[in-house]
């Protein structure tokens, strides 16, 4: 009897044992499966992965030609509406010339027979550039636009405006001081006796086009002192504590841009990028105030 119970557990035993074996071996069937199927898929992961990044690399590139095209489609209509409206633009800019040259009893003289075809031609460029700038800029912040924080996007939409707006003041300044700086350069044609003047047209609307563009783009002092005060490089504080060394750079560079030493027109150059001076001042000393106000609230 007791041999028989003996035998009854010894067979339990082995059953249990086949068993747990068989589990085993069904549990290592499904890992190493499973490690398998991870493998295979793994690669194939990686390669989608690979294939999604020229994607988009080449979907940025295709948006990239594509404002790039439209850009220059914009310059192109901008040029030629230029070209058709040269005969506005060109007396325009020779009104400064007329009185000034008149007085010395100067008259224009086109030195070569290519002459006005190219004074058309530069001038219509440049005219087509100031016409396509908006629809360009445009085309810019469509692509640099998703790349941006809602901040920052915020920041890009105040500053687009404000400084076209001071471009367009620089330059109204400056074509009032280019009869007075006509004026000037031309006090020294009594140093040469009975000297007369043949001005050139082409050579005087380049000169009047570039001490525009000079007016212009000092006028973007404002933009660059908020820039900096942005990137945490100028302070209000520093700003106001230096002011008087800022009005003697502004007074230099009214001198410099201004080619009169008429003290007038270096007043009328240098008056209002001192007020943008202490303009800046405060629109930067409100940009401090609300970023500790957000520091303040972030705790």
């Amino acid at each position: 009897m007791r041999s028989r119970r003996v035998g009854v557990q010894n067979g339990w035993h082995n059953v249990c044992a086949n068993w747990v074996s068989t589990q085993k071996r069904s549990l290592d069937e499904v890992s190493m499966n499973s490690s398998a199927t991870a493998e295979v898929e793994q690669p194939e992961l990686e390669e989608n992965e690979l294939e999604d990044r020229p994607a988009d690399l080449t979907e940025h590139l295709e948006e990239l030609r594509t404002r790039i095209i439209r850009s220059f489609i914009g310059i192109f209509i901008g040029w030629v509406a230029g070209y058709i409206l040269f005969p506005q633009v060109y007396q325009s800019l020779a009104y400064p010339l007329r009185e000034p040259l008149r007085a010395v009893h100067g008259q224009t003289v086109f030195l070569h027979f290519a002459d006005p075809f190219f004074l058309r031609l530069k001038l219509s460029f440049v005219v087509g550039l100031i016409f396509a700038a908006p629809y360009v800029t445009y085309q810019i912040w469509a692509f640099v636009a998703p790349g941006l924080t809602r901040s920052e996007r915020r920041v890009v939409k105040m500053f687009i405006p404000f400084s076209g707006t001071l471009f367009v003041m620089g330059v109204a300044i400056g074509y009032l001081l280019l009869p007075a700086a006509i004026r000037w350069f031309l006090s020294y044609l009594s140093d040469y006796g009975n000297a007369t003047l043949l001005q050139n047209p082409l050579s005087y609307v380049l000169l009047a086009v570039k001490i525009l563009l000079a007016f212009g783009l000092s006028f973007q002092l404002p933009i660059v002192l908020i820039i900096l005060a942005k990137l945490g490089l100028v302070t209000s504080k520093r700003l106001m504590t230096y002011w008087r060394h800022a009005v003697v750079i502004i007074s230099v560079i009214a001198a410099v841009i201004t080619p009169t030493n008429d003290p007038l027109s270096m007043t009328v150059m240098a008056a209002p990028m001192v007020f943008l001076y202490f303009l800046t001042i405060g629109i930067v000393k409100r940009m401090e105030g609300n970023r500790a106000k957000q520091r303040k609230a972030s705790g």
